[in-house]
């Protein structure tokens, strides 16, 4: 009847089995010492290999069903539901048999009421429309976890995806819209052993955040939440899931916080900014209409941010000692999230605006330059005077910032100069990169290719002007930093000598670039500079009357 996944099966590369087994193992060390044994029941057998294979090493036991009749998987589930295996559920009824909620009935009179909290129901479905009522409807089953798989995508794709949500479902993290059941207290979770450990656990969590090891730091959150699952656990976990883009399990943890601490905005903000995390990823794969559904979500919670601040500050009025220094740090990391520029989201971006003038408007009186405030909160708030023009408020904080503490000079300059660049400033934003790139960096590579395309567009606007000796200085120096695609840049170069009318050292930086790419004037990125097409045209000429 229970079958172990066979070694004959058909395994992924070795090299991919190898890779993911390195990132899913740490993270899913927590489940496997929990729940050894991964029960699999699943009508895609190709994916029941893949997913099982790699199942097995990270660690799990792993047994797979066989495609029997409903009959057969009832006891089988009914068994590994009772022994506490996870398990995997892709039930495809044939016309004769009953659906998956009769099935699931069924099993229901042979279980403990909490057993099927370890089911994992899998659907193969394109439309997100219906993820809504399967949740609901499984919920009353007491079913926490629901995974969902685009029919179309190739099992690579099914595999990594899973994987990753059954990272969600170790940190006790679910889908956005389905309600998790009131989790059970941990009965001696106050006494002093129980809290010195959950301490020992937030401060071992804390120090990994710090390193920027955030995926280690999420097992350290999820046990100390399973000790004591109180706000700020919460939110240093769903801080952790934010730092890796694992924005609907950041947002679940956030929601979870809000319960606990419903006056405070910190919650509400970090909501908001994961939904406007979520409203760029949507736009940018065309999904206009999912981007709206999340800047509703985004503006929902940002004027709950906003309006339990001043509900803050307005029940402080008599004790303003009462009030932290920068009230409004929730609202203002939000909004620094909500950038729209170029998302085909005008209404909504002149929306975010509105609010941001609004709130710069009243923190113009709080000192930024303070260094005992916090160092992130600043930077946000510098960033938002730069996304707003008000570039020499914004320096003159990054620059203090870094002032201070020379290893803030990355994260300082590169987000000042992004926002220069975006707002078209690109002079300045070439200035401050090169700046940047005096120092001690990490992600070098990164900076030197913001630093080429914000020194091409300053070096175009320059030769539209009639200033090509200020151009070419330019392009010497992205040159000089070795960017990716240099070709192009000498391109640009040679466009700027050709107009000065030194043809030979346009000629010169033309076969620079046909050396570094000998296919550079095949491609279609190519037909804008048909001036140094002809320019070839005239080199060879010469070259034939040399020889001939």
């Amino acid at each position: 009847m229970k079958t172990k996944s066979s070694s004959k099966e058909k395994a992924p590369p070795p090299a991919c089995i190898k890779n993911m087994v390195e990132k899913y193992k740490p993270l899913l060390k927590p489940l496997v010492e929990k729940h050894p044994h991964f029960s699999m029941s699943l009508y895609d057998t190709n994916l029941a290999a893949n997913v099982g294979n790699l199942l097995e090493e990270v660690g799990f036991a792993v047994y797979t069903e066989p495609k029997h009749d409903s009959i057969v998987l009832i006891n089988n589930l009914s068994r590994w539901l009772a022994e506490n295996h996870l398990v995997l559920l892709h039930y495809h009824p044939k016309p004769k048999d009953a659906n998956l909620l009769a099935l699931l009935k069924a099993v229901k009179k042979n279980v403990p009421e909490d057993a099927f909290k370890n089911l994992i129901p899998l659907f193969m479905i394109s439309h997100t429309s219906q993820k809504q009522n399967i949740f609901k409807v499984l919920g009353t089953y007491g079913i926490r976890f629901v995974s969902f798989q685009d029919p179309k995508a190739s099992v690579a794709s099914k595999r990594e995806r899973f994987f990753k949500e059954l990272t969600q479902f170790a940190g006790l993290a679910i889908s956005l819209d389905f309600p998790k059941p009131e989790a059970a207290q941990v009965s001696d979770e106050n006494s002093i052993e129980t809290i010195k450990k959950y301490q020992a656990l937030l401060s071992q969590g804390e120090d990994l955040m710090q390193k920027g090891s955030y995926e280690e730091a999420i097992q350290f959150f999820t046990k100390a939440i399973s000790l004591k699952p109180d706000f700020q656990a919460l939110i240093e976990r769903g801080d952790a899931y934010y730092k890796i883009q694992e924005y609907i399990s950041a947002l679940y943890d956030y929601r979870e916080a809000f319960k606990l601490k419903q006056a405070a905005p910190s919650p509400h903000g970090k909501i908001s900014a994961c939904s406007f995390a979520l409203v760029q990823q949507s736009a940018r794969k065309g999904d206009i209409d999912k981007a709206k559904k999340w800047f509703a979500l985004g503006m929902k919670h940002l004027k709950d941010t906003q309006r339990l601040i001043e509900k803050m500050i307005s029940e402080q009025n008599n004790t303003p000692e009462m009030i932290p220094k920068m009230p409004y740090t929730p609202l203002v990391s939000a909004l620094v999230e909500a950038d729209l520029r170029g998302l085909r989201l005008e209404k909504e971006e002149e929306e975010i605006s509105v609010i941001s003038s609004a709130v710069l408007e009243k923190t113009i009186t709080h000192d930024f330059l303070d260094p005992h405030l916090d160092v992130d909160a600043r930077i946000d708030q510098a960033i938002l005077l730069a996304r707003h023009k008000q570039y020499e408020k914004a320096e003159k904080i990054f620059r203090e910032i870094i002032k201070e503490d020379a290893s803030n000079v990355s994260p300082a300059f590169n987000n000042f100069a992004v926002e220069l660049r975006k707002n078209g400033e690109f002079h300045r934003a070439f200035e401050i990169y090169q700046e940047l790139l005096e120092n001690e960096i990490p992600d070098r590579e990164i900076v030197v290719e913001n630093l080429k395309n914000a020194g091409l567009a300053y070096a175009a606007s320059l030769r539209e002007n009639f200033r090509q000796l200020e151009a070419i200085a330019v392009c010497k120096v992205i040159i000089k930093n070795d960017p990716r695609g240099k070709e192009w840049v000498l391109c640009e170069l040679a466009m700027a000598y050709l107009e000065m009318q030194n043809q030979a050292q346009a000629s010169y930086r033309l076969m620079e670039a046909i050396y570094i790419n000998p296919k550079l004037m095949s491609t279609s990125k190519f037909k804008k500079y048909q001036d140094l097409a002809n320019l070839k045209s005239e080199m060879m000429k010469k070259l034939t009357e040399c020889t001939s």
